[in-house]
């Protein structure tokens, strides 16, 4: 416990046991409570000794350190009327390893909200703190924000999708044993990167089954399997989920509407992910129809990616203007891959048979190697040497040879 949890109201001194390190499990000393203490209070080890684990102790401290920043980060939302700490199940005796949990208010919402530094604690001891909660907080949202690490993120390559006309990197990740134990518990599991929350949904892969009346081989301009496909399982991911995909959101916006605390943004990107995966499925679907029934015509290959104007959800209240205590979530967008048919063709190959012959671009020729020469003028004749006039003894000389 800390100062501000209440500390001043428990008995002081070692209050028959009570208070044990959680490092080397010895018995502490509750001082500075008594009036006119010099001292805040605070807990010592017996005889002015330290701890004999300080390791242990310190890694102890930096995972008290980010429950104490994120109980104030938790304080400063609108909404909430009572914040604190809590570590439901832990006995002296037997402790899970689990740092202290942030209880927060908001309105009739009970919020139980577990932040694990470095690697996660076992299965069991994970399904025993959930337990625990739900005996002690009935009703109450179990929450864990995790961190971007190695210990909590198996990150995935990114996965694409088609959201509202655009394509979207959403990041993906490998749940490992405790995530899906708290996700099958009813807990929450985040990760929290500032201030900002990636909230998960599951993807399962499968392939479309091939019905009577569908052709699925031989599409057009299509580089991959077009039976290759992946369906959403959304607010949460279902236990058959082969991977997690992840919404980012403003973590001010998990108590936009007040009284609540929940994704309410991440859960409309879900509702448009599956909207465009029915869309998606059933353009697949008519596409291996139409295959199959005009097997020698050319049909459009690339599936749309825009929904009906009529399926266009409205703009959501995070896609306008954050405001002072928010924090705009961008993102990451690529341009579409452009269609087989939109690359050039190689030189001596055939176009391809989608594009008609008379359409096909015409071919360049190669560009030369090194440039043709270019033909210079003749250089003009080197001017004449000047005869240098005689001199005065030379023209004497003459004169006298002639006479």
């Amino acid at each position: 416990m800390w100062s501000g949890d209440g500390i001043t109201s428990l008995p002081p001194g070692m209050a028959g046991g009570r208070y044990r390190c959680r490092a080397c499990r010895e018995r502490l000393i509750l001082k500075g409570t008594r009036p006119g203490a010099k001292v805040q209070p605070h807990f010592a080890h017996r005889g002015g000794d330290g701890c004999s684990k300080p390791e242990q102790e310190a890694l102890l401290d930096a995972a008290d350190e980010v429950v104490i920043r994120l109980r104030e980060q938790i304080r400063a939302l609108p909404g909430v009327t009572h914040c604190t700490t809590t570590s439901p199940g832990e006995t002296i005796t037997d402790p899970s390893g689990i740092p202290p949990a942030v209880l927060a208010q908001f309105g009739t919402t009970t919020v139980i909200i577990e932040a694990p530094t470095g690697a996660l604690p076992p299965t069991e001891a994970i399904r025993h703190r959930v337990h625990a909660v739900h005996g002690a907080y009935d009703d109450a949202q179990h929450v864990w924000f995790l961190k971007r690490d190695l210990g909590q993120f198996s990150e995935l390559s990114p996965h694409p999708v088609w959201l509202r006309g655009a394509k979207v990197l959403h990041q993906q990740v490998a749940p490992n044993e405790q995530q899906q134990a708290i996700n099958a518990a009813g807990g929450h599991v985040y990760w929290l990167d500032g201030k900002v929350v990636l909230v998960p949904y599951g993807i399962y892969w499968f392939r479309h089954p091939v019905q009577h009346g569908q052709q699925w081989e031989n599409w057009p301009n299509w580089r991959s399997d077009p039976r290759e496909d992946w369906r959403i399982s959304q607010p949460r991911p279902a236990p058959d989920a082969h991977t997690w995909g992840l919404v980012p959101i403003a973590f001010a916006s998990l108590t936009r509407s007040r009284g609540t605390f929940r994704p309410a943004d991440a859960h409309q990107v879900m509702d448009d992910l599956y909207t465009a995966q029915e869309s998606r499925f059933n353009w697949r679907n008519q596409h291996a129809r139409d295959q199959y029934n005009a097997p020698d015509k050319t049909l459009p290959a690339a599936e749309p990616r825009t929904e009906p104007a009529a399926q266009a959800p409205p703009p959501r209240e995070a896609d306008r203007r954050a405001g002072p205590d928010e924090t705009t979530v961008p993102s990451m967008r690529e341009p579409g891959p452009e269609p087989d048919a939109a690359r050039p063709e190689q030189a001596g190959a055939a176009p391809s048979p989608a594009v008609p012959a008379q359409l096909a671009a015409p071919v360049i020729p190669p560009r030369p190697v090194t440039p043709p020469p270019v033909p210079t003028a003749d250089p003009p004749p080197p001017p004449e040497a000047k005869v240098p006039a005689p001199r005065l003894w030379e023209r004497l000389l003459r004169f006298r040879r002639r006479g």
